[in-house]
């Protein structure tokens, strides 16, 4: 398809948000002989791998809509009737809860899982596991005849969620050339939003029905069904297969990812930063003990865990019911759900534009912080002033209509500013000798948060009534200073060279020792620098020392109970 521009032209406000800032031109991509094009193979894979988050997507939107649906309510929960004191606690119901809350604690077991599976039989097992548990748990679920049963196969979907999220976006950062990775990694967000969309959609088309809620979660066979064959034409990643030893099959994979046949610049980095990996104990032992790699973990745990509490999750599955509380009938409340799920594509479209071209990472994510918060903050107080906490209260169509307009531009915020501007964080910041542990961590941190999230949102709105989206706001500002003071800037960063942009930010420099804060500014500034170890352990030996050492790790079980060492 042509040659790939060197880059696209330098981001013009990524250097004003914070005193001292590097523009890394030092470490790109370009500079370091890594050669690419954009082929037709690479677009496939990146298109057709995308149906991992458009399973997630519809799964979370059509979860919101059940509970909108009479017939699903009759037949696994009876007795809910809805409660009638206040607006804001209409939905408040244990039941119901559990229900959202179910996805999550087997969407993490699938996540460990898939890291065991990974690590033995690459990426494309993971992602055709994926599509295998979402058909089951569908089937389960449509077949079920009480609570228990939907709850299990709720749980079966979540399992297999799990697998997509965990691999989908390791297998994107792993192909993506390293000039576009940042836009091949944020099209998982458009399938995403795309998956949410459709998920809300069919809420709507179906609403009539009787057995609506049955077609709905039926459907994402579909997508699931696409995904595994698809997966069956998708080459493992260069360094899923250096990790197992295959270093041929890893050049002949690097070479069809990027179209061209010279990559021994970019092979010869990847075999740097595979061969020394560690076990998860050791992992964990550096991750814990070591000051320098304390920056990785603190960032990784800090920005998930705002942005997490910014309110996304609760609003896109219960999205009908804060609109049913404004007193708008059932179908117009899906339908407008179904808005903001558009909402949330078009903010994607946003952001994709705006990353690597008109903003940086950084100065994208602490945009979208500053106006999420406006948006949340203008919804708080229009709650507030128009819809009473007294049963039976109800707002004009011009007041529920302002109130869509604010959540609609609060996810074009989110969707386009905070969650484009966090894409392969994880992967990127922490070098390879700690992944195994901090992927992990992360994961459970975030995913009992978000369990916390979707459990707790209808008592919270019941308790908190309008301060519910205040108390949203408060993190989406907390976000944004962590942008401007904390955030590294990884714009064109290649992954293997990100600790150096991190041991010279003006905050986290002092966990590193004196000499590599030294060494880390001068390579940011192109001063020559020594050839000294980029990691705890990177390669120190001779070229046939790491083919003897490389033959010997291959030999054995690989290392990481997570699967998450790059």
């Amino acid at each position: 398809m042509g040659e790939a521009p060197a880059g696209p032209p330098p981001a013009k406000s990524g250097s004003k948000l914070i005193g001292k800032t590097h523009t890394h031109e030092q470490l790109a991509a370009g500079k370091l002989g890594y050669n690419y094009r954009v082929t037709w193979y690479l677009l496939y894979c990146v298109l057709w791998g995308g149906f991992v988050h458009i399973t997630i997507g519809y799964d979370v939107g059509v979860a919101g809509g059940l509970f909108s649906k009479k017939s699903f309510l009759a037949r696994f929960y009876p007795d809910f009737k809805g409660r009638n004191e206040s607006p804001y606690c209409q939905y408040t119901s244990n039941d119901l809860a559990i229900y959202s809350f179910m996805l999550y604690p087997s969407m993490m077991i699938g996540c460990f899982v898939c890291g065991w599976v990974m690590r033995r039989f690459g990426r494309p097992l993971g992602i055709q596991l994926c599509g295998l548990f979402n058909i089951v748990g569908a089937i389960v679920q449509i077949t079920a005849h009480n609570s228990s049963i939907l709850l299990l196969g709720r749980a079966i979907c979540g399992f297999g969620e799990g697998f997509g999220m965990f691999v989908y976006n390791i297998y994107l950062a792993e192909i993506a050339p390293t000039q576009i990775r940042g836009k091949v990694i944020g099209s998982s967000v458009i399938w995403s939003a795309t998956g949410v969309t459709l998920g809300q959609l069919t809420n709507f088309l179906v609403k009539q029905r009787t057995d609506g809620w049955q077609i709905a979660i039926s459907i994402i066979i579909v997508p699931a069904s696409l995904l595994i064959f698809n997966s069956l034409f998708m080459l493992d990643t260069p360094v899923s297969l250096l990790m197992r030893g295959k270093k041929e099959a890893a050049r002949h994979s690097l070479q069809k990812y990027r179209g061209v046949d010279d990559v021994e610049a970019e092979l010869r980095d990847i075999e740097v930063s595979t061969i020394n990996r560690i076990s998860t104990r050791e992992s964990f032992k550096l991750a814990l003990t070591k000051r320098k790699y304390v920056p990785s973990l603190i960032i990784n745990l800090a920005v998930y865990t705002l942005l997490n509490w910014t309110g996304n999750t609760a609003i896109v599955y219960y999205g009908p019911q804060i609109f049913s509380l404004l007193g708008m009938g059932a179908n117009v409340a899906l339908w407008n759900a179904t808005l903001v799920g558009g909402a949330k594509i078009l903010g994607v479209f946003i952001g994709m534009y705006l990353l690597d071209r008109r903003m940086t990472r950084r100065t994208l994510l602490a945009w979208g912080g500053v106006t999420q918060a406006a948006f949340l903050i203008a919804t708080a107080i229009i709650f507030a002033v128009e819809v009473p906490n007294v049963k039976g209260a109800q707002v004009s169509k011009g007041i529920a209509a302002l109130i869509l307009v604010m959540i609609i531009l609060y996810e074009i915020c989110f969707m386009g500013g905070q969650h484009v501007g966090t894409l392969g964080l994880a992967a990127e910041v922490c070098p390879i000798e700690i992944r195994p542990a901090v992927f992990p961590i992360n994961l459970l941190s975030y995913g009992a948060q978000s369990m916390a999230m979707s459990y707790s949102f209808t008592f919270q709105l019941c308790a908190m009534t309008w301060g519910t989206f205040l108390f949203m706001a408060t993190f989406a500002i907390l976000l944004t200073i962590w942008a401007i003071w904390f955030q590294p800037e990884t714009h064109q960063v290649p992954i293997e060279k990100v600790r150096t942009v991190i041991a010279a930010h003006p905050v986290w420099k002092r966990f590193f020792p004196p000499e590599d804060v030294e060494e880390a500014n001068r390579e940011l500034e192109g001063s020559p620098v020594d050839s000294k170890p980029g990691s705890e352990l990177e390669l120190k030996r001779t070229s046939s020392d790491e083919e003897d050492e490389r033959q010997k790790r291959a030999a054995r079980p690989l290392a990481g109970a997570t699967g998450l060492a790059l």
